[in-house]
């Protein structure tokens, strides 16, 4: 028989995955008493189920949506603080444009867009903020500016977050580790490539033993190939007619 092709690198995650799998029943099926082509195929076999499982991973972290729609609240009550400081200052009435100006350089020292940071970062700028809030003259100006229950509803809000995001890594933690699949997509390749070559040479000196399923994977991987081949030509067709 004619020699059977590489399969070509440009095969996609799930292609990979999905062609070792029949190769691999194929190998089972030919029951060979053949050590080193048995263990080759266990390698591959493992692969394939490991990229199975990482294709049909769920991803995104648990309680997401709780997280989401925590971190929107933390959000919107930040906001709705800057708002009232601002107006205070631009109304610039002695006690309480001073007041805001105590608490708006307390947030501006620890950056800007402070709601555009990640969630973590978020949170560990207003711890810092929060703490300083409760400093003697911070205290004094949310008083002032009559602040008090929207600060002690930013505090709530702020814990309320960080209770559920301690749930959500703690489930995050329980998860079965899961490879992502294309960490070991050419790895799986390899290993294909490598049971090729071993059949191509064993097919020419045992054809009774080897051939059918050296015929058998070269179907496989030829069929797969030219799906490969069909879609490279249709895309570069796409890009010279656009």
């Amino acid at each position: 028989m004619s020699q059977i092709n590489h399969l070509l690198t440009s095969a996609i995650v799930a292609e990979t995955a999905d062609i070792a799998n029949h190769v691999g029943i194929a190998i089972d099926n030919a029951t060979l008493t053949d050590e080193y082509l048995n263990g080759e195929n266990v390698k591959l076999k493992a692969n394939s189920v490991l990229m199975v499982q990482g294709i049909g991973a769920e991803r995104g972290k648990e309680l997401k949506e709780e997280l989401d729609a925590a971190d929107a609240r933390r959000d919107a009550l930040f906001s709705a603080l800057m708002h009232f400081l601002r107006g205070y200052q631009r109304w610039n009435k002695n006690s309480t444009g001073e007041a805001a100006d105590v608490l708006y350089s307390i947030v501006k020292s620890h950056g800007s867009n402070i709601p555009r940071l990640s969630i973590e970062k978020e949170s560990a700028m207003l711890d810092s903020i929060l703490n300083a809030f409760q400093k003697e003259e911070a205290a004094q100006a949310i008083t002032t500016l009559n602040l008090t229950e929207l600060v002690t509803d930013l505090q709530s809000e702020q814990a309320h977050l960080q209770e559920v995001y301690q749930q959500s890594a703690e489930l995050e933690s329980e998860k079965p580790e899961v490879v992502a699949p294309s960490s070991i997509k050419r790895e799986t390749q390899v290993i294909l490539n490598g049971i090729i070559d071993y059949l191509n040479v064993m097919s020419k000196a045992n054809a009774a033993v080897y051939g059918t399923l050296a015929a058998t994977v070269a179907e496989l991987v030829n069929t797969l190939n030219e799906k490969i081949k069909a879609r490279y030509n249709s895309n570069n067709t796409s890009t010279e007619n656009s």
